[in-house]
């Protein structure tokens, strides 16, 4: 079985996925004198034990991937139809903060952290035989330590071929419909008309009976829509890197003897990976040019990593140095890999109170747009 992750750059002791392996209780909830078992990661244990590809994203692949994903224009959203997931099923894994500082420089502060400390998320996502259709489960935990793993209650449904298709009111939803999302500009239209969101059957059912009013079901629906809206677009993001005729460089950690510890110690083995990062030029050097070419070259400046795509090629370009250094360098050229955008974050329901509150995630919903 082949087995492939993107890694951090600092490895946590346990990773997201590892947690969700090792997951062994039901996630159970009192409704009145009754306990209810509601879906969560220990169901998806063996699922992910057996996914063929595990990727865990390094940070700054999470800011490029996220600068992709939430870039207004056609960055994205013109390259859909190149976009394939590369196995039926499939694991992606990454350090939320990173996306986050991508989302809060397009989207503005709105888009940032709310609260709470550094967090892992990730999806685990089953496609048809094209790569093109499936769905996806978002998870979420701290950072750090060994601390319990989130579901969220929504799944995410993607087509990539899709048309535009009726969708359910919010009474709707809650009785098995799906939801989708809105923007103004074009590239953001275009790939949410992929997506819609639906309640888990368990989750549905427990909504329906411990929300009361019209008002509490939206609030809830608003709210577990900002936690999962903005994965599958970085996604796709990654997927469209990964098809690129530029190969991401791969480093495979060997887990054999930390595993062999932790099998004589009684624990379960940590998953195989591989490493892949973003790959960046660091160097740069000059060749002696003519008076003529130094006249017609700009400064020495860095440019950020970019999609090029000529017909059905992709191509990353790196970041790199441009110009000639005897110019002179501009100094206060950003070289971190964001997309100027000039969209702003929705405003988001308050989270409601009491026990029919989903699952958080600490950040509002970067896509521009909202409910239909």
């Amino acid at each position: 079985m082949a087995v492939r992750a993107v890694a951090g750059d600092a490895a946590p002791a346990v990773r997201l996925l590892d947690r969700i392996v090792q997951s062994r209780a039901p996630l159970l909830v009192a409704r009145g004198t009754q306990v209810v078992r509601l879906p969560g990661p220990a169901d998806y244990a063996a699922a992910v034990a057996a996914c063929p590809l595990r990727f865990v994203l390094a940070d700054p692949l999470t800011r490029v991937c996220a600068a992709l994903a939430y870039a207004e224009g056609d960055r994205l959203a013109g390259c859909l139809d190149l976009v394939h997931v590369p196995a039926r099923t499939l694991w992606v894994e990454w350090l939320d903060a990173p996306r986050l500082e991508a989302a809060e420089s397009a989207f503005g502060p709105a888009a940032g952290v709310a609260g709470g400390g550094p967090a892992r998320a990730g999806v685990y996502i089953e496609t048809d035989a094209s790569g093109r259709r499936g769905r996806s489960r978002s998870f979420w935990g701290p950072a750090d330590g060994d601390a319990e793993v989130s579901l969220a209650p929504l799944v995410t449904d993607f087509d990539l071929d899709a048309e535009h298709d009726a969708v359910g009111s919010i009474a709707d939803v809650f009785a098995g419909a799906s939801a989708c999302l809105t923007a103004a500009d074009a590239g953001g239209a275009g790939l949410l008309r992929c997506l819609r969101f639906r309640f888990d059957e368990g989750w549905a059912a427990y909504y329906r009976s411990e929300c009361a009013t019209a008002q509490i079901r939206e609030q809830v629906l608003r709210a577990s829509l900002a936690t999962v809206a903005t994965d599958l677009p970085l996604l796709f993001a990654l997927c469209l890197l990964l098809s690129s005729r530029t190969r991401l460089p791969e480093r495979r950690p060997d887990l054999a003897r930390l595993n062999r510890r932790r099998a004589r110690a009684g624990r379960v083995a940590l998953l195989d990976h591989v490493e892949l990062t973003v790959p960046i030029v660091s160097a740069y050097s000059t060749a002696a040019a003519t008076d003529a070419e130094l006249r017609r070259a700009p400064r020495l400046h860095h440019v950020r990593g970019h999609i090029v795509r000529r017909g059905s090629q992709v191509y990353w370009r790196v970041p790199h140095l441009r110009g000639r250094a005897a110019f002179g360098n501009l100094r206060a050229r950003s070289v971190t890999l964001q997309f100027e955008s000039s969209g702003r974050a929705p405003s988001v329901a308050r989270r409601p109170d009491g026990p029919v509150a989903p699952a958080r995630r600490d950040h509002a919903s970067p896509l521009s747009g909202g409910l239909p």
